[in-house]
């Protein structure tokens, strides 16, 4: 019992079981401000050194000169047009129109003297004369062994007429024949004193310049520049010896008859 008393004792003696006073609640607070109040003030301090130290720095970095990081002088380009550039080609269009102008009338005795070979008071209007008139063409008054102007005997001698004639006018002068080619009683015409004076071609056949039966009258005048509308027919001289032509029939748009006509005839029907 002794002995648990003696160890007690010993326990309760420890320091560490001791319970130590708590300070003054005051000088707790105390002593917090006061470190609150060294750490504000040593911030501050760092703060100063640290902006001290920047401003040092930006009073040492001072920026460069132009000059010097150009290094050597460079060749610089000008906004102004550039007069090392190579000429532009261009195409230049050219439109030329002529425009004629009447001279102004000149008073000289009253009249417009526009000749400077004509007299005074007389008009300078030039004469402007018809064109001549197309030459006939050369080609010989013939088709196969007939020819205008022959006899009534060399055609019947040829063997193209077809017998017997009829009366091919009123007068009974002029005779008319059938040919071989064409079964017109009137395909050929003679007459007592002239002869031959009309030879009708076959419808197959054409003229040495293409035009025939179912030609167009632009054809016509076109082999035939020197046709002349007569009624009905286009009359085409031919320049030959005796004068002749051709006689196209026509419905007014294409050739129906090819003739050959002697110009110098005395039969009506002809």
């Amino acid at each position: 019992m002794d002995d648990l008393d003696d160890e007690l004792r010993r326990l309760f003696s420890d320091e560490r079981l001791d319970v130590h006073v708590t300070p003054d609640v005051d000088s707790v607070v105390r002593g917090a401000h006061r470190r609150r109040r060294r750490r504000v003030a040593v911030a501050g301090a760092f703060g100063v050194v640290a902006m001290a130290g920047v401003g040092l720095g930006l009073a040492d970095l001072r920026l460069p000169n132009p000059d010097e990081l150009a290094g050597p002088t460079l060749p610089t380009s000008s906004y102004g047009p550039s007069t090392t550039q190579p000429p532009v080609s261009t195409s230049t269009y050219v439109s030329t129109q002529t425009v004629t102008v009447n001279p102004p009338p000149t008073s000289n005795g009253g009249g417009n003297n526009t000749n400077p070979d004509a007299g005074p008071g007389t008009t300078g209007k030039k004469s402007s004369n018809p064109p001549p008139p197309p030459t006939p063409q050369t080609q010989a008054g013939r088709f196969g062994s007939l020819e205008l102007g022959m006899s009534e005997a060399a055609a019947l001698k040829t063997g193209a007429l077809v017998e017997p004639s009829s009366p091919a006018d009123q007068e009974n002068r002029c005779k008319g024949y059938a040919t071989t080619a064409v079964p017109d009683s009137n395909a050929v015409i003679i007459s007592p004193v002239k002869g031959l004076v009309r030879i009708t071609l076959a419808t197959a056949v054409k003229t040495p310049n293409r035009v025939g039966a179912g030609s167009t009258l632009e054809a016509v005048k076109t082999a035939y520049p020197n046709a002349v509308q007569n009624g009905s027919t286009l009359v085409a001289p031919m320049a030959a010896t005796p004068k002749w032509s051709y006689v196209f029939e026509n419905d007014g748009v294409t050739v129906t008859v090819v003739r050959m006509r002697l110009a110098d005839n005395d039969c009506a029907t002809a």
